[in-house]
């Protein structure tokens, strides 16, 4: 049995109009078994009874601000500055730990770790399309180059992470997780078989999906991960795999809607 200390973990949660699913996230966090927890909530000037929920869960959140923000790279490097715990994980307002236990599980792993800068598990969509979809297994790092691997709402970052490689860059809206991974050349991350959070998968769109897509060739491209004709030729095979897919799914729904008819 480890006699390290327990380490302090930070949840930071971005909000902007969440008042529909951030209590079950607050709560998620609040419930969880292990004490040695610090919530931090950015809300980017909510208008839909959001402060509201703030307000009432005030005593079990360490910080918390409604104030517009540029986007959710902003929102995370304000809290980033209210952060006090060697490791930080990123929620979303309809994100929630998969149970109360996910924290202690997870404490027993990273406070023996002093060499990854992340320690990673999964997630699982909820609702949507992408109902019951698992996301997160032990890829080769060098994957990292092609496409994130990483799920951000299931990644332990550890806190001097930060001090390496700097802050998220607000030009990105959506890869702002994968273009901070990129920048360290000697990233050393751990995977760890272990569902951490359930995400809403109502915000799996196509269009979010196409974003994702572009932004992450600019990460690429910003970082120099690989000579540039790499970088295209991979990010024209994602492209078109992602349309195959979509027709594939398209044309498939279409012919059990006509099976149903006939």
């Amino acid at each position: 049995m480890s006699h390290k200390p327990a380490p302090l973990i930070s949840i930071i949660v971005a909000v902007f109009n969440g008042a529909a699913t951030l209590q079950q996230c607050i709560d998620s966090v609040v419930n969880q078994t292990y004490p040695s927890k610090e919530l931090i909530i950015m809300d980017g000037g909510s208008a839909d009874g959001t402060v509201d929920i703030l307000q009432r869960n005030a005593p079990a959140i360490s910080y918390w601000e409604s104030r517009k923000d540029r986007g959710i790279a902003h929102a995370w490097n304000k809290a980033l500055e209210h952060t006090k715990g060697e490791w930080i994980l990123f929620l979303g307002a309809d994100d929630r730990l998969q149970d109360e236990h996910v924290l202690s599980d997870m404490a027993n792993i990273l406070r023996n770790d002093s060499v990854n800068d992340v320690v990673y598990g999964q997630i699982i969509f909820e609702g949507g399309a992408a109902h019951g979809l698992v996301l997160g297994d032990a890829s080769e790092l060098g994957k990292l180059k092609r496409r994130m691997i990483i799920p951000h709402q299931a990644a332990f970052h550890r806190n001097s992470f930060f001090c390496e490689v700097g802050k998220f860059d607000e030009a990105f809206r959506i890869a702002m997780d994968y273009d901070v991974l990129l920048r360290k050349k000697t990233l050393s991350v751990q995977f760890v078989e272990r569902c951490i959070t359930v995400m809403g998968g109502e915000g799996m769109s196509s269009r979010l999906i196409k974003k994702s897509l572009i932004e992450w060739r600019s990460a690429q491209i910003k970082n120099t991960v690989d000579w540039r004709f790499k970088i295209e030729v991979w990010h024209a095979y994602y492209r078109l795999r992602y349309l195959l897919n979509s027709w594939r799914t398209k044309w498939g729904a279409q012919s059990s809607d006509s099976a149903g008819l006939s």
